[in-house]
């Protein structure tokens, strides 16, 4: 009996020594901190407030270590995020935080979680921390500032990130791959693809069923650029795709793919006949009466028709 049990331990020890290295690793799992649509200082054609788009931020761990992808932008977003993050993970260390693209909404709160997680890496492709850049001029900081004031602290106007090496990290021995995509609703934009999950992280290049940022395409080749830049994501044959800027409650689908790019082709299509910013505006509510988020539509409604005289009306 002493001989079968050594030869049955002999027989697992070799086992274990060729499976694969991934069935050795620790198990992934995903948890998504869900931030309400904050109001903003505009107004939309009905004279009622816009506000900010409803926001997910993800969060992968594994046994005792955790990545976090991107931080969310104002200080009462960045105390409840951070708090979220410690409840959420009260036995691990949050080591890293991936950024996704350049936009402020996604990294301003950087700084801040810095001094809440000592030792954190922050990293992103150079494509995407050289667009980082743009949200330092003074353009970007009216345009912030002007949404939210006194909102956004000044220390959250610095560029912390780190490039990766070879646009890959790892959680306790899973490959987390960062795949820049180019354009979407801005330039230099990447995902995240977390092939132990069957997962994407996509930040703005998919929405989930609200209204999408097209004041940075308003140009056919932009909005064209943006549909090549879904089908990447949909080129690894994610399970699950998470967008940014998301509906309460809305599942996250790899179905969000094919309908953020009938939505981009959609409103190409109305942008052809419509007359003026309102026009245009009244036509996509027609065409999406129930995706939400009606500031970031009419901001990209505006832009189509960047010649409009808006004077002596209350908004941007």
């Amino acid at each position: 009996m002493y001989l079968l049990h050594s030869q049955i331990k002999k027989i697992w020890s070799l086992l274990f020594t060729f499976l694969p290295l991934s069935t050795a690793l620790s198990q992934l799992r995903a948890d998504l901190y869900n931030a309400a649509p904050i109001p903003t200082n505009a107004t939309l054609p009905d004279g009622t407030v816009g506000f900010w788009q409803p926001t997910v931020v993800t969060l992968i761990s594994g046994a005792s270590e955790a990545v976090l992808i991107d931080t969310l932008f104002t200080s009462a977003q960045a105390i409840a995020l951070a708090d979220w993050i410690e409840e959420t993970i009260p036995n691990k260390r949050l080591t890293t935080i991936y950024i996704t693209h350049g936009h402020g909404d996604h990294w301003f709160n950087s700084a801040y979680l810095q001094t809440r997680f000592p030792g954190v890496q922050i990293v992103s492709t150079q494509a995407s921390i050289t667009h980082m850049s743009t949200q330092l001029t003074s353009e970007f900081r009216t345009f912030w500032s002007t949404l939210f004031p006194s909102q956004i602290p000044p220390s959250s106007y610095q560029i912390l990130a780190q490039p990766l090496q070879d646009n890959k990290f790892t959680l306790e021995g899973h490959v987390l791959e960062a795949v820049d995509v180019g354009h979407s609703d801005t330039d230099e934009t990447t995902f995240l693809h977390i092939p132990s999950l069957g997962m994407v992280v996509a930040g703005d290049i998919v929405y989930n069923d609200v209204h999408m940022w097209m004041t940075e395409s308003p140009t056919q080749a932009q909005r064209d650029a943006w549909v090549r830049s879904l089908d990447k994501v949909s080129s690894v044959n994610p399970a699950i795709v998470i967008g940014s800027h998301h509906r309460p409650g809305g599942v996250d689908g790899a179905f969000n793919i094919a309908a953020s790019q009938t939505y981009i082709r959609t409103f190409g299509k109305l942008r052809e006949v419509a007359t003026s910013a309102e026009d245009l505006y009244a036509k996509v509510l027609e065409a999406y009466p129930n995706r939400i988020g009606k500031l970031v539509l009419w901001l990209g409604c505006q832009a189509q028709f960047p010649s409009e005289d808006r004077s002596g009306r209350d908004e941007l």
